[in-house]
């Protein structure tokens, strides 16, 4: 069983983890249904994953996954991570995707840009997309 499917058994309202092979996946569900799962975040962690590596599979798995196409905005390893973010033209209703990553850690969320500033909001995906997203990031 991989990594998203063991988090897909686990699927329930709150923060909800699995492990497999050293890595896990953390996911903060809003709602989960037989077909979809509504997050209010989502963390893999690879345990000696490599930046490289991630900055050239983020941007394809979380744009296919995601709807959106996903695009960097700043990689530094000097720094110890990188940022990609919907790219601009796909921003619609001022929502965008966020993921972060450190290499061996890569957090998923959505934000809204308000008055006040940006707004976290959850996002949507169904439980296959939110799977092959898991596995992809974590390299299964």
């Amino acid at each position: 069983m991989t990594l998203g499917q063991d988090l897909d058994t686990r699927l329930k309202n709150g923060i909800v983890s699995a492990e497999n092979g050293g890595r896990v996946v953390e996911a903060d569900v809003d709602d989960a249904d037989r077909l979809g799962v509504t997050l209010g975040r989502l963390r893999v962690t690879t345990p000696g994953g490599e930046l490289d590596r991630a900055v050239e599979v983020i941007p394809v798995a979380t744009s296919r996954a995601l709807g959106d196409r996903i695009v960097p905005v700043e990689v530094d390893a000097g720094l110890g991570g990188a940022v990609f973010r919907s790219a601009p033209e796909e921003i619609r209703d001022r929502e965008f995707y966020e993921v972060r990553t450190t290499g061996s850690e890569t957090t998923v969320e959505r934000f809204r840009n308000e008055e006040e500033g940006r707004v976290k909001v959850p996002f949507i995906l169904t439980r296959k997309a939110l799977g092959r997203l898991v596995d992809e990031i974590a390299g299964e």
